[in-house]
């Protein structure tokens, strides 16, 4: 046994040729596989990559929306105030009366006083509300509020002198001049003379109504004749006037009682009144 190694010899004709064929054959398997592996990682990065970047973006926080409801509002028809109000003036004002019975509001105002106007069936009411101390204070005067003597009725006419006439706790109280009747649906305008002065009235709910107002000095006395009440058409043409009715008589046609007028004239002496509303 022996430890040298043994000479250096040249390999044989044509072994160098093979062994560098099958070292290029084995580097080049190698590369075929080292390719289609990396094809195939950049082929899922590219995949995922679209997929994050066709995916939309979250939208932003909405702001919180707060939502209110307007509190219901039961407002009547024509007066500008809760239904609840209107059926404490009817109340009220019917109860101050001392009538048994029920009245409806016609018209309602809120001026330099606070006022109504009310009908019943057979009475037309004319309400203070809140004045010399009393919430509801109406006076009432009996008509045949069913019909009408031609196209409008005076059915009510006051003065009230001003509050210095009335002591202490009174004073600067205007006085004032009320007029109140109704019209049929032909009365477009009501005008009222009284005191040197014309004032067109109110119109609604098949009424009129005006409340003219003095210094708090103004006495009934000192007033002028009683108010002239005119009535005109959509035309401007005259219907009537209050001076021409005071002459004039009528009768209910239903009953054929004579309901405004002389009650001692004859039935053929007037005229047949026509229906309110």
């Amino acid at each position: 046994m022996t430890s040298m190694l043994p000479p250096t010899r040249d390999l044989p004709p044509g072994r160098h040729a093979r062994i560098r064929a099958d070292v290029e054959r084995a580097v080049a398997g190698r590369r075929r596989l080292l390719f289609p592996v990396l094809a195939g990682v950049a082929a899922v990065a590219a995949v995922v990559a679209s997929v994050l970047t066709l995916q939309p973006e979250p939208p932003p926080p909405s702001p919180a929306v707060h939502v209110t409801s307007a509190a219901p509002t039961t407002t009547s028809d024509g007066f500008g105030v809760p239904q609840e109000t209107v059926e404490a003036i009817e109340k009220g004002c019917m109860e101050s009366t001392g009538l048994i019975g029920t009245a409806k509001l016609h018209q309602l105002f809120d001026e330099q006083t606070r006022w109504a106007v009310l009908y019943t069936g057979e009475e037309a009411l004319l309400c203070g509300l809140g004045e010399r101390g009393k919430e509801y204070n109406a006076g009432f005067g009996r008509r045949a509020v069913n019909v009408l003597p031609g196209h409008f009725s005076v059915d009510t006419a006051t003065a009230t002198a001003g509050g210095d006439h009335f002591g202490p706790g009174h004073e600067g109280r205007p006085g004032h001049r009320t007029t109140v009747g109704r019209v049929d649906s032909k009365v477009a305008k009501v005008t009222v003379t009284a005191d040197d002065m014309t004032v067109e009235a109110k119109i609604a709910n098949g009424t009129f109504a005006v409340r003219v107002y003095h210094p708090p000095s103004w006495s009934i006395s000192g007033a002028g004749p009683d108010p002239v009440v005119r009535a005109y058409d959509a035309s401007g043409d005259l219907l009537g006037t209050s001076t021409e009715q005071l002459g004039a008589c009528f009768y209910d046609p239903a009953t054929l009682a004579i309901v405004y007028g002389d009650q001692n004239r004859a039935k053929d002496q007037c005229r047949a009144a026509s229906p309110w509303k």
